[in-house]
């Protein structure tokens, strides 16, 4: 096809094709996207949180933060937008499976296995949310999102879609139910899948599984250095022949009275080649110069036997594998080690449906974040709230710092009565920061604090005394985002100062106030990030230039709005596929 010269093109030409370029089909996913009410609430009413003193709680003054958030998990992902952009480290969510099995309601209604629109409800609910995750993640943030064969192919593109096929740094086959799904007609599934994507697979790492003992035990010898196991250094198996490997095809020179390795010829040596058994050319393991430095460090080992000399190097012990991807081990069982165990937590019976293994998301967390003991951590599709049990028990294991963002509505939980939020997640948290028993035998908490807010709504920027609304809505939110959330002082309407351990936030409501807080703020010595209400988005710099500890001045509510709106913008703009 010869190469368009679009330069001299008139503009109703250039319409034209790009319209014709609109109608071309490109390789993708295509759905009919189904609005939702929370979204378009989203047009009227703009999301805030509401701090629930009440369920908040506190066991170590200097401990970590952890966050829950009732409510629609799409207004809280709006909120975080503001709070917390490029801040997240790991995302882990374990979505509705949309089985059809009334396991999912969308639009307050239950989504059946006849609704022909089944597959496009649930990618139009899980796009608007996973374009949202992806702002909160650092640039070598991970997200993991679990998910089965219903709608597997879907979500794999989805993800591609939104987060770039060359990001995708895993597929995981979990088994999470070894007994098999007994209601499968043909084979009883077994297992479940974790996409596992990076913002950045450039920068993004994960670490190594530790060792099990069975795999310490196979290293079986020991120098001055370390325990280790002994490998042939003469490839077998695909790409090991001179063909493949022309560079790795040499002879290796010894002498077994001195012990001397050399890929040259010296006086006394015998020269060895990568042949095997049948007499065919094999290669090494490594080229020649990797060679020499092993020899070097004393890593290769040259044995005599009845046929011949024999090659091999010095395999050291590591801490820990390469993850793979496919998981078998008995604690992901989610039945035993996520049903019972919530039970016994809660002291009931069948307190939520398919609550995923504590140890399955632990030993995920371990993989991804063990190098990382201050990460944040969120899942907003929090359910049984075993992503935060999991992090508090990786933070007990190795003394890290990590913190959890817990986001659930508080529905009824699949017509049993009892609440998600109010009766199954929170009172799980709570107990297992706080301690609790079993048949009488006491479980001692993991400490922390927790900060429980609820979503609410409020009307959107018509005259400017919205403004002055919102401004005195947003508390919570500058705090969230500031992480500073212990009151230092509070005068209604004017101004409110709050704290964390290395600096503070002050809301300045009204411009009036502003000398009054400079007063307020200079008893303290810690550094401070101040808001100051604007109708517009500037505030005058010289209002500040007295303040020693100032930290940096931000006009609100402008900065909360442009986030809003660029949502908005973002997620009603035509997709390219």
């Amino acid at each position: 096809m010869p190469k368009k010269d679009f330069q001299n093109w008139s503009k109703e030409k250039l319409l034209h094709e790009y319209k014709e370029l609109l109608k071309r089909k490109t390789f993708g996913i295509v759905w009919e996207n189904k609005t939702e009410d929370v979204v378009e609430q989203c047009k009227s009413f703009l999301p805030v949180l509401k701090d629930e003193k009440s369920k908040s709680f506190s066991t170590d003054k200097n401990g970590i933060n952890h966050i829950f958030i009732e409510g629609d998990n799409y207004h809280a992902l709006s909120v975080l937008n503001y709070t917390h952009k490029k801040k997240i480290d790991l995302i882990f969510i374990d979505p509705p499976y949309n089985t059809g099995n009334r396991s999912w309601r969308y639009n307050n209604d239950y989504v059946e296995k006849e609704d022909r629109f089944r597959h496009s409800k649930w990618l139009s609910f899980m796009n608007k949310r996973l374009r949202l995750a992806r702002n909160l993640l650092k640039e070598n943030g991970i997200i993991v999102v679990t998910i089965d064969d219903y709608e597997l192919f879907t979500l794999g593109l989805l993800m591609d879609e939104i987060f770039f096929e060359n990001n995708k740094i895993g597929v995981l086959a979990v088994e999470s139910n070894p007994r098999g799904r007994t209601t499968n007609k043909f084979f009883a599934t077994s297992h479940e899948y974790w996409l596992i994507y990076a913002k950045n697979s450039n920068v993004a790492s994960i670490e190594n599984v530790p060792l099990t003992e069975e795999q310490k035990k196979l290293f079986n010898l020991e120098d001055d250095i370390s325990s280790y196991r002994l490998l042939p250094f003469r490839r077998s198996g695909g790409l090991s022949t001179p063909e493949e490997r022309p560079n790795s095809y040499y002879p290796i020179f010894y002498n077994a009275k001195t012990g001397k390795i050399d890929i040259e010829p010296f006086k006394n040596s015998i020269k060895i080649l990568p042949i095997d058994s049948s007499g065919r050319k094999r290669v090494w393991r490594q080229t020649r110069p990797s060679l020499m430095e092993a020899v070097g460090r004393g890593d290769m080992v040259i044995k005599e036997t009845g046929k011949g000399f024999v090659v091999y190097m010095k395999d050291r012990i590591k801490e820990g594998r390469k993850a793979k991807t496919i998981w078998i081990n008995p604690k992901y069982d989610a039945s035993s080690h996520g049903t019972v165990l919530l039970d016994k937590i809660l002291d009931r019976r069948k307190a939520f449906d398919y609550p995923k293994s504590l140890y399955a998301v632990l030993d995920a967390l371990s993989v991804l974040v063990a190098n990382k003991k201050e990460a944040v951590i969120l899942d907003f599709f929090a359910g049984s709230g075993t992503t935060g049990h999991a992090v508090l028990e990786l933070n007990k294991n190795d003394g890290g710092k990590r913190q959890f963002i817990l986001c659930t509505d508080n529905q009824d939980n699949n017509g049993s009565g009892t609440k998600i939020a109010s009766d199954i997640c929170y009172p799980r948290i709570k107990k297992v920061m706080s301690g609790y028993s079993i048949n009488g035998k006491k479980i001692v908490g993991f400490g922390d604090n927790l900060r429980y807010y609820s979503g609410e709504l409020v009307g959107n920027i018509k005259t400017d005394n919205d403004k002055r609304v919102l401004t005195s809505r947003s508390t919570e939110m500058l705090c969230l985002a500031e992480a500073t959330f212990d009151e230092v002082a509070n005068k209604k309407g004017l101004f409110a100062i709050y704290e964390n351990q290395k600096q503070m936030t002050g809301i300045i409501f009204d411009e009036d106030a502003i000398s009054d807080f400079k007063k307020e703020a200079r008893k303290h010595k810690k550094p401070i990030v101040v808001y100051v209400f604007s109708y517009d988005h500037t505030y005058n710099e010289e209002d500040f230039e007295d303040l020693e500890n100032l930290k940096v001045v931000k006009p609100i509510p402008e900065v909360i709005l442009n986030v809003y709106r660029k949502i908005n913008k973002e997620l009603y703009k035509p997709r390219n596929l």
